[in-house]
């Protein structure tokens, strides 16, 4: 009996000094990666974010040349041609120089991260702020952006906040639900403790592995577009095959897709969304700088927070395009790269469109304005 019980109590020393010493080791570990993090913080513009690091280095340099800006996701960045607008707005007498800040697989979180950072560098002659919502959906967590060092730099606690909100928001079953708040709350938890940039830097320099699996734009002619860069100037061979696929056994479904589109209603209002783009706005608005809402010819219905929010607003402007009855050449299948992108012709089209409604747009407000 004795035997027995110097054994048990053995056996539960030891279980109490392994969690004791284990304990010891995670609060040791937290407290140095906080430490860490308090005098090594993530820098304004790093330089593992691959496009976005391209694209904030450039714009910094270049802030005060520009007067308009477009900001959204994929579709602004391969859709929206700052050249063409340019030169199509001199031709209305209008001095307009522009930037696209279009970032791939951007959520609405993210885009509301860049734009606070675009503000904050305190461009001198930015006057118009574009931007295409992009409705918060779970593709992101598909795939391993949540473990990336863009995924982290971005997921402060008040954007990981404002994004478990939308993520409540959506109409999905709860099981993905919770895999992307977690996915959401694992970025901020690694960027909080500098545990992802160690990973990348122990990637890089111990490892020498690559950091960006994706191909990079060339970066002279990133600049020389001013941010804008077409789907089909992709030279990877998966772009180029994946295209080939769509062209070859999906237009049919594209075509599909279209005509659901032209008789769709737009979506029930999202209350969550709707604050956030709202506030976007209002945030453009309290820095001098007129916000304008667009949306890309898509074929999935993805602009109902932006079509709602101009409803309720008498001051912003919205121009749509995610209408194949007003704008069918935008959705033939020689403009089109894929399903939700276009292609360099396309893009150039469906910049001249926004430009034309752009000028008509001011010519109204330079009227309104005119003394009677």
């Amino acid at each position: 009996m004795l035997k027995k019980e110097l054994w048990k109590n053995r056996s539960y020393s030891k279980v109490l000094a392994t969690t004791a010493y284990s304990s010891i080791f995670v609060i040791t570990l937290t407290v140095f990666f906080v430490f860490v993090n308090l005098i090594a913080p993530y820098p304004d513009i790093p330089d593992n974010l691959g496009l976005i690091s391209l694209k904030l280095d450039y714009f910094a340099k270049h802030k005060d040349e520009y007067n308009a800006i477009f900001l959204g996701p994929s579709t602004t960045y391969r859709g929206i041609v700052p050249n063409v607008f340019d030169r199509l707005m001199a031709e209305q007498n209008r001095e307009i120089k522009s930037f696209n800040f279009g970032i791939d697989g951007a959520i609405a979180a993210e885009t509301d991260f860049y734009l606070k950072k675009i503000i904050a560098l305190k461009p001198a002659k930015l006057k118009w702020l574009f931007i295409e919502y992009p409705e918060r959906t779970l593709e992101p967590y598909i795939n391993d952006n949540a473990n990336s060092a863009r995924g982290m730099y971005w997921h402060t606690l008040p954007q990981t906040l404002l994004d478990f909100r939308l993520i409540i928001e959506l109409q999905q079953n709860l099981i993905d639900k919770f895999f992307a708040g977690y996915a959401t709350f694992k970025s901020c938890l690694f960027r909080s403790l500098w545990m992802g940039r160690l990973a990348n830097f122990f990637k890089v320099k111990i490892l020498g592995l690559e950091l960006f699996s994706d191909e990079m734009p060339d970066y002279s002619r990133l600049a020389q577009e001013s941010g804008y860069y077409a789907q089909d100037w992709q030279a990877l061979d998966k772009h180029k095959s994946w295209h080939q696929f769509f062209l070859d056994n999906l237009k049919d479904d594209y075509y599909q897709d279209v005509e659901q589109l032209r008789q769709s209603n737009i979506s029930p209002i999202k209350p969550y969304s709707l604050k956030v783009l709202k506030e976007m706005c209002q945030y453009i608005s309290a820095h001098g700088i007129k916000p304008i809402l667009f949306i890309s010819p898509i074929v999935q219905e993805r602009g109902a927070t932006a079509i709602n929010l101009y409803k309720q607003s008498d001051v912003l402007p919205l121009f749509a395009f995610n209408d194949p009855e007003a704008f069918p050449n935008l959705y033939q299948l020689d403009r089109r790269f894929d399903f939700l992108h276009l292609n360099h012709q396309g893009a150039t089209e469906f910049t001249t469109s926004l430009a034309e409604e752009f000028a008509q747009y001011l010519k109204r407000e330079k009227i309104a304005a005119s003394p009677i």
